[in-house]
């Protein structure tokens, strides 16, 4: 086993390969999120049709999927501070590339459900954005807003190119034939991807954070020693941001899960159903490149506010069941927020607890958001069998939406990036935690 922190005789020293981390954790990301959370939605009448399921009862696979998130993401936050990051990832690619075959020749739903579990939703989070967005908070602090952002943006363009490719196979050979196509290619090219890419840290190879971007007033001049789960736990901002986050990535994920349905049952084909997740997420590729570079220069709590307000107007179009062009309208111009959440998450999460404290507080707020997804999705499933409509849901998100952005913004500090050695927020962050949770 070799420890991330000391230098590899083999590695190259000199080159910055931050943005190669970069680009590596990006393809990753899109890979693995494009053909999970934003195709989700492609199999829900057909495993319906086959296993003669109800709408809420087809959900639970998505259920299983964020439940499965949820608790393999502290594991793998401890992982990457043992292991290679290649090793993590291709180990990873593996677990949902079988994953996936499995599902596709498994008969049985609760079956179905426990697959989704554990090696499939284990495999994206090592081999997907969480461990993309873990690795780049080490190789970045001055330009971490704008590294995260480009790493966020990863899912979108999954959502806008994965999907269609997904909804091709599942026409012309059926979904469970498509389930084992799909895993494999992109266990396959997950794996390629950490293989030439990944690397752990920049002291690895000599590298400081930020490559040539760096300067003796950028980066701290010393790396902090991680925080234990129990001091992360004391925090009063960790539980203001997990659970806010929690709130708002709930109501995101139902209406993912719910836009292929409510488009069909509206009188869509399936095509022009799935355009509307590309549209969504297509747009929120610029979104993201431009809160991620904000990131780095904005209170983050106003950010946060911002991608709030999008989620709402988006909430209320769908209210008002407007018809399809509309609609696309929508989810093009609103998109450009909406998935601002991630690079605004992650870049407030590494300006609390620190790169070294960040994979273990990633983690443990995946665990305290679960609840808020499951529920959420749940709902939204609930609503349609008791209503034949997703209205009432859309009203509580509404609602959820807003307590979000007043639990975030109460995070204590300003939350914008200054240069000198270490970033104000993370100061104050760490100050006001219990005397127990300081470091």
């Amino acid at each position: 086993m070799n420890s991330p922190g000391i230098s590899k005789p083999s590695e190259r020293v000199g080159r910055f390969r931050g943005w190669h981390v970069v680009g590596g954790g990006f393809l990753n990301s899109m890979l693995l999120i494009g053909a999970t959370i934003y195709s989700f939605g492609l199999f829900v009448n057909p495993v319906e049709q086959q296993f003669g399921l109800s709408r809420e009862q087809a959900n639970l696979g998505y259920v299983a999927l964020l439940v499965g998130f949820a608790l393999w993401a502290p594991v793998v936050g401890k992982l990457l501070g043992r292991f290679d990051v290649r090793t993590v990832s291709c180990v990873g690619a593996g677990s949902f590339a079988a994953g996936m075959v499995a599902l596709s020749v498994t008969q049985t739903p609760w079956l179905l459900g426990l697959l989704i579990l554990i090696p499939v939703a284990f495999g994206v989070v090592a081999a997907g954005a969480f461990t993309a967005n873990t690795v780049v908070t080490r190789w970045f602090f001055k330009l971490r807003g704008r590294a995260l952002g480009i790493v966020a943006i990863a899912t979108s363009v999954g959502g806008f190119i994965i999907p269609p490719i997904f909804a091709a196979l599942l026409t012309e050979f059926g979904w469970q034939l498509a389930l084992a196509i799909m895993g494999i290619g992109v266990g396959i090219l997950a794996s390629l991807s950490a293989l030439l890419l990944l690397r752990n840290k920049p002291s690895d190879i000599g590298n400081v954070p930020d490559g040539k971007a760096a300067d003796a007033d950028s980066i701290p001049a010393v790396e902090q020693p991680p925080l234990s789960a129990a001091q992360i736990g004391r925090s009063r901002n960790f539980w203001l941001v997990a659970v806010g986050v929690g709130l708002l990535l709930g109501s995101d994920q139902a209406v993912l899960t719910s836009l292929v349905p409510y488009g069909i049952d509206r009188g869509f084909t399936l095509a022009e159903a799935t355009f509307l997740i590309s549209a969504l997420t297509g747009s929120a590729i610029i979104g993201k490149l431009i809160l991620g570079w904000l990131c780095d220069r904005i209170d983050k709590r106003y950010l946060f506010v911002v991608v709030v307000a999008c989620n709402l107007a988006f909430l209320a179009v769908l209210l008002l069941e407007s018809g399809y062009i509309q609609l696309l309208i929508a989810a093009a111009i609103i998109g450009l927020a909406v998935g601002g959440v991630y690079p605004v998450w992650t870049s407030l999460t590494a300006d609390c607890f620190g790169s070294g404290s960040f994979g273990i507080a990633y983690g443990l707020m995946n665990i305290v958001a679960m609840p808020c997804a499951l529920i959420s999705v749940l709902l939204a499933g609930r609503s349609f069998d008791q209503t034949g409509s997703y209205s009432f849901a859309f009203a509580v998100f509404i609602t959820l939406d807003i307590l979000a952005a007043l639990l975030v913004f109460a995070v204590r500090g300003n939350a914008r990036v200054t240069r000198p050695a270490e970033s104000e927020m993370t100061k104050r962050c760490v100050n006001r935690m219990t005397p127990a949770a300081r470091p």
